[in-house]
């Protein structure tokens, strides 16, 4: 018989007692279990804890379970405006939802229910009043959010005036945060806000702000090095672009997403090239059916013939002359055209041009629309403490992986413990910090902020310590605290510097290595930049060795080739060929040399 059979027989036999509720949560500590034998272990122990007056507790395990009713009779005696909110929204009874949040201060919350009960005027109103309250305290991206929102309500209503006021004003305070975000390094803060900018151009069926959105967008994952998120990018952009009758847009894209291709060393720059090419003719067929201006027709068709020649395609070169030379230009001008086709088409005289890679099906698909502009929002006003911050995953069946919830659930329930002991609020044992670390959502980290304020010395490296384990961008908030102050507190930060290895981690880095003098921290720093290993992390390190830094241009040497790999060759290439310094080309060249030969290898 297995463990697991043994404690659920051993759990029964103890009854009702708090020896069989402490042999119950031992079995749901087994997160990985069926959701059937997970499910059965929750509501025994809701039960018990029922029976022994842990109403809270009992609350959190119905949530799991999504057993609305008896959750929202045990949070209405026991719980708060929020949690009795957050039951009646995941039991559809949303516009009670929307006044208990309205209750509890949560306007986003408040504004959200409100308007998937269908209630759009009082979802523009609360959205309204967000608006004010987040501009009368100095926080224009939340501002701009909630104008943005209340855009929205707007246009469900038909108000037509509201809805450009709102998104006037969300355009300048996103716009104007971009900025900011940009100038201070924070490049995903910023992504965020141009993500935002392309649903105020799908709001107000405005071509610029949707394309500086997404342009901005682009210009950022670029700067990141992100070559697959930068293509799918523009071949979302160029597909909306499309849907919208924007041609001399979606051909102007398709090149533009050719050459950086190509410039990247992707394989699809002939396949963007080649649309390129043939949206131009697209536009040199719709000028020509409205009889537009000749030299029209000439600039789309010569903007072809670039695309064509990129690709050497001499074939449709020569054709594309053959039409011009067929337009109603000056003589000189069509006698030079029919020359030039006539030549092209003798070269051209082999066969067919071989059609480009073809683009893959996985870079086709639309981009889900990240609904950032409601998110961020709710995300502001989550809490920072257990119940609030970590209890709203527990029910969030369709957006938290399962076992996400069920740690979820067992933070929230050794909290309650806690507090059933008589423990502070205030001072969390350490085996909860320790779980939260556990949790690898970014949810946890409000609550670790919190706990950092709050804590001693000991509380507070510990804090560091486990945040490190979340592998969130979020973190850094705590990692900056600790790097401030001296002692055990800033090795602890230092410690967590060296395990932010993961690519979003970059941005952080980066920017921590230039605010700071001290070696360690720059060391630090280095190591994981490195270990990241991206093509940007490649040019930052090579920027190190080139300017020497704090004398640290061997340690930044040394990383290069302990890390040198295939996401860097194209950073590395491009490098080579730029490199002024002799020397600093040929170690450039031996790294290149050396993922080339692994590549052959592995092949």
């Amino acid at each position: 018989m297995s463990y697991i059979a043994e404690a659920v027989i051993r759990a029964r036999q103890l009854g009702a007692t708090v020896e069989a509720a402490a042999a119950w949560r031992e079995l749901l500590a087994q997160t990985h279990v069926d959701e059937a034998d997970y499910g059965d272990w929750g509501r025994e122990l809701a039960n018990l804890y029922v029976r022994h007056g842990r109403h809270l507790a009992a609350a959190r395990i119905h949530e799991y379970l999504l057993q609305t009713e008896p959750a929202l009779d045990l949070y209405t005696k026991k719980g708060t405006a929020r949690d009795v909110g957050r039951v009646l929204r995941l039991g559809k009874r949303l516009r009670e939802a929307s006044l208990r949040y309205r209750e509890a201060g949560l306007f986003a919350h408040a504004a959200r229910a409100a308007e998937e009960a269908g209630d759009f005027p009082g979802a523009l109103a609360l959205f309204d009043q967000l608006v004010r309250q987040r501009e009368a305290t100095n926080e224009p991206y939340l501002a701009g959010l909630a104008a943005l929102n209340g855009a929205r309500m707007a246009e469900r209503l038909g108000q037509i005036d509201r809805l450009r006021q709102s998104l006037a004003l969300s355009t300048r305070l996103l716009e104007e945060e971009g900025d900011r975000r940009e100038q201070v390094g924070d490049r995903d803060g910023a992504f965020r806000c141009y993500l935002c900018l392309i649903q105020v151009g799908r709001l107000s069926k405005s071509y610029e702000p949707f394309a500086e959105g997404y342009l901005n967008c682009i210009r950022i994952l670029k700067s990141k090095g992100d070559r697959f998120f930068t293509v799918q990018y523009y071949y979302d952009f160029i597909a909306a672009s499309e849907e919208l009758g924007e041609l001399h847009s979606v051909a102007e894209l398709y090149r533009e997403a050719g050459e950086y291709a190509r410039r990247v060393g992707f394989i699809y720059a002939d396949f963007f090239l080649t649309e390129a090419a043939q949206a131009w003719l697209r536009v040199a067929k719709g000028a020509s059916e409205k009889s537009q201006s000749p030299e029209l027709v000439e600039n789309a068709l010569l903007a072809a013939v670039g695309c064509f020649n990129r690709v050497q395609d001499d074939g449709a070169v020569a054709t594309c002359y053959g039409r011009l030379a067929e337009l109603e230009l000056s003589d000189k001008k069509k006698a030079r055209y029919a020359d030039l086709s006539k030549d092209l088409s003798r070269l051209a005289s082999g066969g067919k041009h071989p059609a480009p890679p073809a683009f893959p099906e996985y870079f086709r698909r639309r981009l889900p629309v990240q609904e950032v502009w409601i998110r961020d929002l709710l995300e502001e006003e989550s809490g920072a403490d257990i119940p609030d911050a970590i209890g709203r995953l527990i029910g969030d069946h369709k957006n938290v992986w399962e076992v996400q919830r069920r740690k979820a659930l067992l933070i929230s329930l050794a909290y309650d413990d806690h507090l059933a002991g008589g423990g502070d609020p205030e001072t969390v044992p350490p085996g909860l910090i320790e779980r939260l670390g556990e949790l690898q959502h970014p949810a946890a980290v409000r609550p670790l902020l919190a706990m950092f304020d709050q804590g001693d010395e000991v509380t507070k490296a510990l804090v560091i310590e486990k945040s490190a384990q979340l592998k969130q961008r979020e973190v850094f908030a705590l990692i900056d605290k600790a790097l401030l102050t001296t002692g055990r507190i800033h090795d602890a930060g230092v410690t967590a510097l060296r395990r932010m290895t993961f690519q979003p981690a970059l941005d952080s880095l980066v920017r921590i290595f230039n605010s700071h003098d001290t070696p360690e921290v720059r060391d630090a720093c280095l190591k994981s930049i490195a270990t990241v290993g991206t093509d940007e992390a490649c040019e930052f390190l090579l920027d190190v060795l080139r300017s020497n830094v704090g004398n640290l241009a061997q340690k930044a040497k040394g990383l290069l080739e302990q890390h040198a790999q295939e996401r860097m060759l194209s950073a590395l290439d491009r490098n080579k060929r730029q490199e002024p310094d002799q020397n600093l080309r040929l170690f450039i060249g031996r790294l290149v040399e050396r993922i080339r030969m692994q590549r052959g290898a592995v092949m």
